[in-house]
Protein backbone atom coordinates (compact mmCIF):
# COMPACT_ATOMS: atom_id res chain seq x y z
CA UNK A 1 0.00 0.00 0.00
CA UNK A 2 1.67 3.22 -1.06
CA UNK A 3 1.46 6.76 -0.20
CA UNK A 4 -1.84 8.41 -2.12
CA UNK A 5 -0.52 10.75 -4.61
CA UNK A 6 -2.93 13.47 -3.69
CA UNK A 7 -1.89 13.89 -0.03
CA UNK A 8 -0.72 17.26 0.61
CA UNK A 9 2.10 18.11 2.83
CA UNK A 10 0.45 19.55 5.88
CA UNK A 11 -1.63 16.22 5.71
CA UNK A 12 1.09 14.72 6.24
CA UNK A 13 2.45 16.67 8.95
CA UNK A 14 -1.02 16.04 10.44
CA UNK A 15 -0.46 12.48 10.05
CA UNK A 16 3.07 12.29 11.79
CA UNK A 17 2.16 14.49 14.42
CA UNK A 18 -0.95 11.79 15.37
CA UNK A 19 1.92 9.09 15.16
CA UNK A 20 4.18 11.46 17.74
CA UNK A 21 1.07 11.79 19.90
CA UNK A 22 -0.03 8.15 19.90
CA UNK A 23 3.69 7.10 20.47
CA UNK A 24 3.71 9.37 23.48
CA UNK A 25 0.66 8.17 25.14
CA UNK A 26 1.69 4.56 24.76
CA UNK A 27 4.94 5.41 26.61
CA UNK A 28 2.84 6.84 29.56
CA UNK A 29 0.59 4.59 29.69
CA UNK A 30 3.49 2.19 29.96
CA UNK A 31 5.59 4.23 32.24
CA UNK A 32 5.98 3.82 36.04
CA UNK A 33 6.41 6.32 38.88
CA UNK A 34 9.90 7.39 37.82
CA UNK A 35 9.37 6.86 34.03
CA UNK A 36 6.42 9.45 34.09
CA UNK A 37 8.96 12.07 35.89
CA UNK A 38 10.88 11.35 32.95
CA UNK A 39 8.53 11.90 30.02
CA UNK A 40 7.42 15.22 31.51
CA UNK A 41 11.08 16.38 31.32
CA UNK A 42 11.35 15.88 28.27
CA UNK A 43 8.15 16.82 27.33
CA UNK A 44 8.81 20.23 28.95
CA UNK A 45 12.09 20.74 27.47
CA UNK A 46 10.67 20.18 24.26
CA UNK A 47 7.86 22.57 24.75
CA UNK A 48 10.35 24.99 25.98
CA UNK A 49 12.23 24.46 22.63
CA UNK A 50 9.55 25.01 20.61
CA UNK A 51 8.51 28.33 22.67
CA UNK A 52 11.87 29.56 22.04
CA UNK A 53 11.60 28.56 18.01
CA UNK A 54 8.12 30.48 18.20
CA UNK A 55 9.73 33.36 20.11
CA UNK A 56 13.12 33.82 17.56
CA UNK A 57 10.50 34.21 14.34
CA UNK A 58 7.75 36.25 16.59
CA UNK A 59 5.12 33.73 16.39
CA UNK A 60 3.49 35.06 19.58
CA UNK A 61 0.49 33.13 19.36
CA UNK A 62 2.61 29.74 19.13
CA UNK A 63 4.60 30.78 21.48
CA UNK A 64 1.95 31.65 24.27
CA UNK A 65 0.31 28.34 23.39
CA UNK A 66 3.69 26.38 23.91
CA UNK A 67 4.28 28.93 27.30
CA UNK A 68 0.36 27.79 28.60
CA UNK A 69 1.48 23.80 27.90
CA UNK A 70 5.18 24.30 29.55
CA UNK A 71 3.26 26.06 32.88
CA UNK A 72 1.10 23.38 33.25
CA UNK A 73 3.96 20.64 33.23
CA UNK A 74 5.41 23.03 35.88
CA UNK A 75 2.59 22.72 37.72
CA UNK A 76 2.32 19.19 37.24
CA UNK A 77 5.71 18.69 38.11
CA UNK A 78 5.39 20.22 41.51
CA UNK A 79 2.17 19.48 42.61
CA UNK A 80 3.41 16.22 42.28
CA UNK A 81 6.56 16.74 45.18
CA UNK A 82 5.86 15.56 48.66
CA UNK A 83 6.93 18.37 50.72
CA UNK A 84 6.63 16.25 53.91
CA UNK A 85 8.39 13.03 52.85
CA UNK A 86 11.33 14.52 50.83
CA UNK A 87 11.84 17.59 52.98
CA UNK A 88 14.41 19.79 51.84
CA UNK A 89 15.02 18.34 48.59
CA UNK A 90 11.22 18.95 47.80
CA UNK A 91 11.26 22.53 49.11
CA UNK A 92 14.45 23.05 46.91
CA UNK A 93 12.95 21.05 43.53
CA UNK A 94 9.71 23.78 44.44
CA UNK A 95 11.35 26.58 44.49
CA UNK A 96 13.44 26.11 41.35
CA UNK A 97 10.39 25.07 39.35
CA UNK A 98 8.84 28.31 41.10
CA UNK A 99 11.56 30.42 39.28
CA UNK A 100 11.45 28.72 35.84
CA UNK A 101 7.81 29.26 35.73
CA UNK A 102 8.19 32.88 36.80
CA UNK A 103 11.15 33.19 33.94
CA UNK A 104 8.75 31.70 31.45
CA UNK A 105 5.91 34.20 32.30
CA UNK A 106 8.07 37.50 32.98
CA UNK A 107 8.24 40.48 30.83
CA UNK A 108 10.76 43.01 31.29
CA UNK A 109 14.13 43.75 30.09
CA UNK A 110 15.74 41.02 29.16
CA UNK A 111 14.91 39.31 26.16
CA UNK A 112 11.90 36.56 26.04
CA UNK A 113 14.28 34.09 24.56
CA UNK A 114 17.16 34.92 27.07
CA UNK A 115 14.45 34.12 30.05
CA UNK A 116 13.48 30.73 28.30
CA UNK A 117 16.60 29.58 27.69
CA UNK A 118 17.76 30.25 31.28
CA UNK A 119 14.71 28.45 32.45
CA UNK A 120 15.14 25.41 29.51
CA UNK A 121 18.85 25.50 31.62
CA UNK A 122 17.35 25.06 35.18
CA UNK A 123 14.96 22.63 33.98
CA UNK A 124 17.69 20.48 32.26
CA UNK A 125 20.01 20.20 35.12
CA UNK A 126 17.07 18.85 37.57
CA UNK A 127 16.30 16.61 34.70
CA UNK A 128 19.98 15.01 33.87
CA UNK A 129 19.75 14.37 37.80
CA UNK A 130 16.97 12.81 37.65
CA UNK A 131 17.82 10.62 34.89
CA UNK A 132 21.07 9.58 36.40
CA UNK A 133 19.35 8.27 39.87
CA UNK A 134 16.14 6.83 38.31
CA UNK A 135 15.83 3.09 38.58
CA UNK A 136 15.26 2.85 34.69
CA UNK A 137 15.19 -1.12 33.18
Amino acid sequence: MGKPQNMTFQSRIQRASSYQSIAKESRVLAADPYELVAVLFDELRETLDLMIGSARRGDDARMFQHRGKALAILSGLDESLNLEMAGDLAHTLHLIYSEAAKRIQMDGKESCVERIESAREMIHEIEKAWTAIAPFH
